[in-house]
């Protein structure tokens, strides 16, 4: 696993070649903003000689391409990286190495693909361990019927993130978090840190789909409903053990093209009898992520509730936590 870059090496591969292996279609340095939808006149706009492009309908700016990778694959700063500097961007040599998509079919990162069955096993019979139950139930306050419907687990000791040994470890102790499709499959697991050693807080197996949490909820919704969006997973456990209906972007800064066509899809099938709640953070990518979906709810014709959080409370799990005590 390669974790060491040159970071200059990789920012000078020409930030139209990085997109277009991104899969973004760019046309005389435009291309439709691949961060906002629809967008219906090209409104993401290349700057080569900078390295950067910005979008003017929804303000996303990406100052490097390794932020343009970050974004748009929803993925950290080393992953992205990795990403580029395993052959899935032209070199600045000019070389030619094969596009993620030929590589993958699009799934994963640098050819691999999450082992599920693997993944599957480890929540076969979930179990919540003391480190879980202290997180979940003292720490959060979050309903055990909660924890039980969303089929969470715990790690009380490593374990390797696919069925070969010799792969990257989840860290333990931990709370495993299982996300499912619309339809009930798995097709991720990520596991969150409950040590008190300085270790990656959160982790996802390389080669799992990115996708929101908590994704069959939006088949379970009727005519008239609101749906919350949080802003990660505790926030999420917090909403649905305070009996809403919610759903979690995975990214807080980043609302993906498949997070936009799920939730459109949702209002679709009721026709446009849906209206979505946002509890935002007090921060930049809690404002971000609720401009982000101001305008998704224009495009589709729906309304957004804008919630602000009483003064002192950092998140909504937070003002939850408060309110249970």
């Amino acid at each position: 696993m390669r974790n060491s870059f040159d970071i200059d090496d990789l920012k000078a591969t020409p930030i139209i070649e990085v997109a277009r292996r991104l899969g973004i279609e760019v046309s005389g340095h435009k291309a439709h903003c691949v961060f906002h939808s629809p967008d219906r006149h090209p409104s993401l706009r290349f700057y080569e000689g900078k390295g950067t492009c910005h979008c003017f309908t929804c303000g996303t700016h990406c100052s490097s391409n390794i932020d343009l990778v970050m974004k748009v694959r929803n993925c950290s700063f080393v992953d992205a990286c990795r990403w580029l500097a395993d052959g899935n961007a032209t070199s600045s040599s000019g070389s030619a190495v094969k596009s993620q998509a030929n590589e993958n079919n699009g799934k994963g990162t640098a050819g691999e693909k999450a082992d599920l069955a693997h993944l599957a096993r480890l929540i076969e019979r979930p179990y919540l361990n003391g480190d879980a139950r202290r997180f979940l139930f003292d720490e959060r306050r979050i309903s055990p019927e909660v924890a039980v419907r969303m089929r969470l687990g715990s790690l009380s000791r490593e374990v390797p993130m696919s069925g070969n040994i010799h792969s990257a470890w989840y860290n333990a102790p931990a709370l495993l978090i299982p996300y499912f499709s619309a339809e009930g499959q798995l097709v991720n697991l990520q596991a969150r840190y409950l040590g008190s050693e300085k270790k990656p807080r959160f982790q996802f197996p390389k080669g799992a789909r990115t996708i929101l949490y908590n994704a069959p909820q939006l088949v379970q919704l009727s005519p008239g409903d609101h749906l919350h969006i949080a802003e990660g997973v505790s926030d999420c456990l917090a909403m649905l053990s305070a009996g809403y209906k919610a759903i979690a972007i995975p990214s807080a800064t980043l609302l993906t093209c498949d997070d936009r066509r799920l939730i459109s899809e949702a209002a679709s099938r009721l026709d446009g009898r849906l209206e979505l709640d946002i509890w935002p953070d007090n921060d930049r990518a809690g404002s971000e992520l609720g401009n982000q979906l101001a305008l998704l709810a224009t495009d589709i014709g729906i309304t957004l509730h804008h919630h602000k959080l009483p003064e002192g409370c950092k998140d909504f799990g937070e003002m939850y936590f408060l309110n249970e005590k």
